[in-house]
């Protein structure tokens, strides 16, 4: 059985001055590579078999395979373990009986190239570019952690129909693995391992190459990678048990604390935001200064909240800072997708922003939700309608089908999913729990809706003692209980003021 967790493409042409091919791929094995692929593009075939040889000698040294990239007579020559090939390389049947019992692996961007690939008598598929990166010219499209996980779909689907025989003299491989490429490095892998998985389905390895052929001490840029998969993503997130009479408990522990709550959202919510943020017992910062980001999410109780609210080119690379900064610290960030429902352009914000990092709480009405949901694995396109105008929802739905609908959104992205509106559900894989929703009033207030993340925000900050799951309920339990008792005043330009002041008295 093959180990492909790190799984090294070479690269001559990263060699850095100060090392040899050689010594390169002698160092990552010795650091802890899985598998080898021998990439060469502009060798002659007998300089390439030379390589091979080569690298051969290592790697049966170690007892790892060699796959050979493309060239299925240079495998053959050398008698290496396997053969690579992409889309526009030899057919896969072809390859398959060239090769015998070979390993035969086979690139896919695509569900539409797993699909055909998992009807053929392959052991694994490689799935990307993930991120961008130098390495390929040619590459299709990034497709992200969400490119990546509708390809796993089709790959569960496809094993799960195997029945581990073909119609020929050699059984089939079952199940078929899957490494993901592109842009990977000891930075994002085990948040790729994390995001990159589905129920019943997820990577078996992270397939690299700069990360270790460009580095000084491929040895040690090996170890690294090895280190960090093994340890694997900060957050895993479990709903755990949660009850309303913990409230008073993580409120107090809010006010105990008091957590630094980071916005990076719109110029119309920014003032009220903060107003609710203060009125919690946290305290709020907005910054758009990304040089300041990595020193303010090391701090010790600290939360990020991303609201999508006004985009544009330069706030989506604030907010990629953003992200990068608080994942790379462990800290939570709660992402509120406004309006991603109403235009396609917004949803494509969203998309970027959801494969650049992790998020602990995605929080939004209905309408933002079902936005986020035609990004998940499981969506079928569909004509859903009109669900927003502008950030207003207009969707509607059965209480079923928007616990299935969050389910969904929650397993496929690894987090704790709020749907607001006349009822509140909060969701955590299997978990659901509802709160009543706060007044009509909180409709005619601009930033009652983004300035929930605030609050989640806060009680995140000061979670230590809780589930991310319980930090949350309890949030959306104290805001609405709050919107109602101060909707008594009747008016919106009052319930403003009542509002603060029903939250500083939570």
């Amino acid at each position: 059985m093959c180990d492909y967790s790190v799984y090294l493409v070479t690269d001559s042409t990263m060699v850095p001055s100060t090392s040899t091919f050689i010594k390169q791929v002698e160092g990552a094995i010795n650091g802890g590579a899985t598998v080898v692929q021998l990439r060469e593009k502009n060798l002659s075939t007998q300089d390439f078999i030379r390589r091979a040889q080569q690298v051969h000698e290592l790697t049966k040294a170690k007892g790892i395979p060699l796959i050979i990239n493309d060239r299925i007579d240079v495998a053959l020559a050398v008698d290496a373990e396997g053969v690579h090939i992409g889309q526009d390389d030899m057919p896969i049947d072809l390859a398959r009986k060239l090769i015998g019992d070979k390993i035969l692996g086979v690139s896919c961007s695509t569900v539409e190239e797993a699909a055909v690939a998992c009807g053929h008598d392959i052991d694994y598929i490689g799935i990307g570019a993930v991120y961008s990166t130098a390495t390929k010219k040619d590459t299709k499209n990034i497709i992200g952690p969400v490119g990546v996980r509708k390809v796993l779909k089709v790959l569960r689907d496809g094993n799960t129909a195997r029945d581990g025989t073909m119609s020929g003299a050699r059984p089939k491989r079952s199940p078929i693995k899957c490494v993901a490429i592109g842009g990977i490095n000891e930075t994002n892998g085990a948040r790729v391992l994390h995001q990159c998985q589905i129920q019943h389905q997820k990577l078996d390895g992270l397939a690299v190459v700069s990360c270790i052929m460009a580095r000084e001490d491929a040895y040690r840029a090996t170890k690294d990678l090895v280190d960090v998969i093994n340890k694997g993503w900060w957050h895993k997130e479990s709903a755990g048990e949660w009850t309303t009479s913990l409230v008073p408990k993580q409120m107090a522990q809010v006010r105990t604390v008091q957590p630094l709550v980071h916005h990076i959202t719109n110029n119309v919510v920014k003032n009220f935001s903060a107003n609710v943020t203060l009125a919690v017992g946290a305290s709020p910062i907005m910054s758009e200064l990304p040089e300041e980001f990595p020193e303010l999410a090391a701090l010790g109780n600290t939360a990020l909240v991303l609201n999508l609210g006004t985009p544009s080119a330069a706030m989506m690379e604030v907010f990629h800072a953003g992200l990068s900064a608080y994942n790379h610290h462990g800290k939570h960030i709660v992402f509120d997708p406004v309006a991603c429902g109403a235009t396609t352009a917004r949803l494509n914000c969203c998309r970027q922003l959801l494969n650049h990092g992790q998020m602990s709480v995605i929080k939004g009405n209905l309408g933002e939700i079902m936005g986020i949901y035609k990004l998940c694995s499981g969506y079928a396109a569909q004509d859903d309608g009109a669900v927003m105008r502008g950030v207003d929802s207009v969707a509607t739905m059965d209480e079923e089908s928007i616990v299935r609908m969050a389910t969904e959104v929650s397993k496929d992205f690894r987090t704790v999913v709020v749907v607001t509106g006349a009822t509140n559900y909060i969701v955590c894989n299997d978990k659901v729990e509802t709160v009543e929703g706060g007044s009509q009033l909180m409709g005619r207030v601009t930033g009652s809706g983004c300035s929930l993340g605030s609050v989640i925000g806060a009680f995140l900050g000061g979670a230590s003692e809780h589930s991310v799951f319980g930090a949350v309920a309890a949030a959306v339990t104290v805001y609405n209980q709050c919107g109602r008792k101060a909707a008594a005043v009747q008016h919106p330009g009052s319930f403003i003021s009542s509002f603060i002041d029903e939250l500083s008295r939570a």
